[in-house]
């Protein structure tokens, strides 16, 4: 256990909602930073709290440039998954220059 949590800063976790796969349907910021916040809970209930905040956890579900902002406000959000907009370069563009709200 000890050299997995020596290791926890290089993992990086994605967490789409299932109905949200191909559907253009975004989590609220709300449900998604609770869901982002029980899976660091897990982690430091297996690691340390330490642990469990270096690692990346990423949000993945119809991330748009609509939702962007307010997604990456959230404290247990350390980035998104981009899929469909990342077929877009003006989509793209400014969902990688987002600004917390």
């Amino acid at each position: 256990a000890d050299s997995v949590k020596e290791d926890l800063d290089k993992v990086v976790i994605a967490y789409e909602p299932v109905w949200a796969i191909g559907t253009g349907k975004v989590a609220t910021p709300e449900i998604a930073q609770n869901v982002h916040a029980q899976c660091r809970e897990i982690l430091a209930g297996m690691y340390d709290q330490e642990g469990a905040d270096s690692v990346r956890i990423l949000y993945g579900g119809s991330v748009t440039p609509e939702s962007v902002d307010e997604l990456m406000s959230q404290p247990d959000i350390d980035g998104a998954l981009v899929g469909g907009a990342s077929l877009d370069s003006g989509k793209f563009a400014r969902i990688i220059n987002f600004q917390t709200a």
